[in-house]
């Protein structure tokens, strides 16, 4: 297990904004660790995860 993974600022916003809606929605509490564990487990399952790294992620619009 990592014990430490640096992230910006925003990301912690972000991270933190999902924490209060899932309290909010369940009455749960959950760590930051919790929440990472399950996106990497989504997005390591999404056939599109490569796409989130083109070098021209405008290419289609």
């Amino acid at each position: 297990m990592c014990a430490e993974i640096e992230i910006t600022d925003g990301t912690d916003d972000v991270l933190e904004s999902l924490q209060a809606d899932i309290r909010r929605e369940t009455g749960r509490d959950v760590t930051k660790g919790m929440l990472l564990e399950r996106i990497v487990a989504n997005a390591s399952e999404s056939d599109d995860v490569a796409s989130l790294f083109d070098e021209n992620p405008n290419a289609d619009q």
